[in-house]
């Protein structure tokens, strides 16, 4: 990689464990996932400096890793949520309508 990508990817890391670090030292997880195309396409590369930055400014080990899961893995999420309410929904209004024998 040239100079100039290795310098925004260093920045980025720094950014990046900077917000992550509150969130390390509250909930102390043991494995932070980076999302998103940006860390997808920093790729391993991205959390190797998004570790040692954090573990620069926190005492925690915390480990760092890129998803490698593809397009928008928090809709996905939330789109299985819903769909399992609604069924479960579905199926509680549709037991309360059958008359008990």
């Amino acid at each position: 990689m040239a100079a100039g990508g290795d310098a925004f990817l260093d920045a980025l890391a720094g950014r990046i464990a900077y917000g992550l670090a509150a969130v390390a030292a509250v909930l102390d997880p043991p494995l932070i996932v980076l999302a998103g195309e940006v860390a997808r396409a920093g790729g391993p590369g991205l959390a190797d400096r998004v570790t040692a930055a954090l573990r620069a400014t926190t005492p925690l080990d915390t480990a760092i890793a890129v998803t490698g899961i593809t397009g928008d893995p928090v809709l996905l999420g939330a789109l299985v949520a819903a769909h399992q309410a609604l069924r479960e929904q579905i199926i509680d209004n549709l037991r309360d309508a059958v008359p008990a024998a």
